[in-house]
């Protein structure tokens, strides 16, 4: 029984899912995500996506489907992610999109949580010898058209009253290609981003990104509004994850754990006991199959984006905060 004396049949009834129910029949997820941020989503030569993200949408997968490799990617651009999202062409969003409150309230789409803390910085030449945002003055700086960046660089650089020029263009790596070009003398984006970006460069080395960030541009993953029941399992994945990690749990030991474990919120978290994949209409074992085949929010990130990868990002305020960051779950109760 659920909450309140209700059964998962009234509940099924009282919340359907027609997300949930289209991607069982059709046997795969829809994630909608970036065109090819390394670290992020990106597709190989062979088509096979990795990054941060794209393990969302795999964890996702196996989570509904029990299988992580049931995904299909759509590559969205700026312009596109939002409208792709709003007519139903994929399931969810899982690509680098900023939560804003005027997204939020005018897009009707909700935002699920956060999968990543990024902020917003810059990409110069070393022989410019500029060490800060404040030196950028009556410089040229490239950004994608339509993003958070342009709008926060607009901003920030017009309340202290310093000249820049802001060059957008439709895709982030059209703007990226200007500024290697020398069009521009600086790119902008999130540092994640531009960690990804560095490495397409002629000459990576030859660059360096601003460490003082101008911005907050939390990200996660992003769902239409309506049909709550998608919703909660779309931002119960993502929590899973990093409860996972909280909980000690790992790819490697969530076997032993699901068995032997003595701790009240691992076993729920992993189906041994409390019946929550029932309680969104997937099998119980949702979050061990998650765990199981992608890994936890840790095991990801490192491998992904953090020093188990070529971008070498430290955790940051992507470390969990009881190690002094900011991410966070409430509790598997």
């Amino acid at each position: 029984m659920l909450a309140a004396g209700i059964s998962f049949a009234q509940a099924q009834q009282l919340a359907p899912s027609p997300t949930l129910d289209a991607v069982k029949a059709r046997g795969n997820l829809e994630c909608g995500v970036h065109l090819g941020l390394p670290g992020f989503s990106f597709a190989n030569d062979k088509g096979e996506w990795s990054g941060l993200d794209v393990d969302y949408c795999r964890a996702l997968a196996a989570a509904v489907l029990g299988d992580a490799n049931k995904v299909k990617y759509t590559p969205t651009s700026v312009q596109q992610r939002w409208p792709i999202l709003q007519s139903g062409q994929v399931d969810v969003l899982s690509r680098n999109s900023t939560i804003t409150f005027s997204r939020n309230a005018t897009l009707g789409l909700n935002f699920q949580g956060i999968n990543f803390y990024e902020g917003q910085t810059f990409i110069v030449r070393k022989s410019t010898g500029v060490k800060d945002a404040e030196g950028l003055d009556g410089a040229s700086v490239c950004v994608a058209a339509g993003s958070t960046e342009e709008k926060n660089a607009a901003d920030w650089f017009r309340e202290r009253n310093l000249k820049v020029t802001i060059t957008n263009f439709q895709k982030n790596d059209d703007a990226i290609t200007a500024y290697d070009s020398g069009r521009c003398d600086a790119y902008t984006a999130g540092v994640g981003a531009l960690a990804g970006q560095r490495a397409k460069l002629k000459v990576p080395d030859d660059h360096i990104i601003l460490t003082k960030p101008i911005s907050n541009d939390p990200q996660g993953p992003v769902t239409r509004w309506g049909d709550e029941r998608w919703q909660l399992i779309v931002r119960w994945v993502l929590n899973g994850t990093i409860a996972a990690e909280m909980l000690g749990v790992t790819s490697k030991n969530v076997d032993e754990l699901k068995a032997n474990s003595k701790n009240s919120e691992v076993r729920r978290l992993l189906g041994a006991e409390g019946g929550f994949g029932a309680m969104m209409g997937l099998s119980n074992d949702w979050m061990y199959n998650a765990i199981k085949q992608v890994g936890n929010y840790g095991e990801s990130y490192e491998r992904t984006v953090g020093m188990g990868s070529p971008l070498k990002l430290e955790r940051g305020q992507n470390q969990l905060w009881t190690k002094g960051g900011l991410l966070f779950t409430p509790p598997f109760q």
